[in-house]
């Protein structure tokens, strides 16, 4: 599929979620799940001219992957984030949100629980490789995509995959993409894009990325420390009126 202008979807779904335009007014101590994965990257090559003496070849180098996510309250303030820049496994845990995050050579995973406030996640994979001519190229990546929002017809996570590249200085800078889009329940998909070279060797860009947003009105769920300190100023306050009774 061939397109003439891809807009960032980070951009798109950043802004939409700090905007807090993509659902509505939850229950109080409701929660949602929002969450991505994209890996198991797969190629088949096809000979456009048998008889060139030429044999379809193709070269990948795994340029980057990524994970990431953020939280924010409802006034938009960042409350935490977190990167893995190449590979590894991280996560946070607190009263608005828990995240957990992994990168591998060969996938990419996020998992967002929010309790309260803005929830954004990521996970991408991108690749550079080089074609043989007359060389088609179909690739082939698996994403999962999960998006429970906290109450039926209150509020609506959204998440997206996307695979896409474009062979940059050939055949006017030619472009493809596919994509799919979940705003409730589970998806398992497999996204296919198609590339092909003319006369000569070309160089090619390929990105497999996957985005979540997720949003709750309900207050912060207090920490084990704040439940501590309501437990210690219930006892002083009924011992303060035991005192007073006493008298």
């Amino acid at each position: 599929m061939s397109i003439n202008m891809k807009m960032s979807v980070k951009h798109v779904l950043a802004a939409a979620l700090l905007a807090g335009g993509i659902g509505s007014a939850g229950t109080a101590g409701a929660q949602q799940l929002a969450g991505v994965s994209v890996g198991q990257l797969r190629w088949e090559l096809v000979d456009l001219t048998p008889d060139d003496g030429i044999t379809p070849w193709i070269g990948m180098n795994s340029y980057a992957t990524q994970s990431y996510a953020s939280i924010y309250d409802q006034e938009g303030n960042e409350i935490d984030g977190v990167r893995i820049d190449r590979y590894g496994t991280t996560g946070f845990d607190n009263g608005y949100a828990s995240m957990q995050a992994n990168a591998q050579p060969d996938a990419a995973n996020v998992l967002l629980t929010v309790h309260s406030g803005y929830g954004y996640v990521s996970a991408n994979r991108s690749f550079r490789f080089i074609l043989s001519p007359h060389t088609q190229v179909n690739f082939f990546a698996d994403a999962d995509l999960w998006a429970t929002p906290e109450k039926p017809g209150a509020s609506w996570p959204n998440a997206l995959a996307e695979l896409y590249g474009s062979l940059p200085g050939y055949n006017d800078g030619e472009r493809f993409m596919q994509s799919f889009h979940l705003t409730d329940g589970t998806l398992h998909d497999t996204l296919t894009v198609s590339a092909a070279s003319q006369g000569e060797w070309v160089n090619g860009y390929l990105a497999l990325d996957a985005y979540a947003v997720a949003e709750s009105h309900a207050a912060p769920v207090p920490e084990p420390a704040t439940y501590g300190m309501l437990v210690g100023g219930v006892a002083v306050l009924a011992l303060a009126g035991r005192r007073r009774r006493i008298a």
